[in-house]
């Protein structure tokens, strides 16, 4: 098979997982507070912070530099997202303190990040290819 048509199939049955796990988080009994940003949401920003910080890391600057050059990132980020980092960090805090959906949070930002490496692989082999 062809790298695209298994990213393809790899990509439909995560989708469904992500589904799964979006309706099981939100089908809790307590409901989340006003101002506090949905699981699905907050799992999209996390997994954006957490390229951003891998982004970051990867720059050849010192480690002051880098954390600056982080912070752009992440105000950029919540800028993307409609938010800002007080929202970001109370709705942090209210998922600390409900670690069944942190979890739940965290499942799907190891799959969108795991997807997104995949996609970014697929698309390097890709190139790669055009290239020979």
């Amino acid at each position: 098979m062809k790298p695209i048509v298994i990213l393809s199939i790899k990509m439909r049955k995560l989708s469904y997982i992500i589904a799964i796990l979006i309706i099981v988080s939100c089908s809790g009994k307590e409901e989340r507070p006003k101002g506090v940003i949905p699981p699905e949401k907050m799992a999209i920003i996390l997994s954006d912070i957490y390229l951003a910080e891998h982004k970051a890391s990867n720059i050849a600057v010192r480690q002051d530099s880098s954390r600056i050059i982080l912070r752009h990132y992440e105000l950029k980020i919540f800028e993307d997202h409609d938010t800002n980092d007080s929202i970001y960090k109370e709705s942090f805090k209210y998922y600390l303190e409900h670690p069944e959906q942190l979890e739940t949070i965290y499942d799907i930002v190891i799959d969108t990040v795991s997807l997104r490496n995949q996609v970014n692989e697929a698309n390097n082999l890709r190139k790669d290819s055009n290239k020979k």
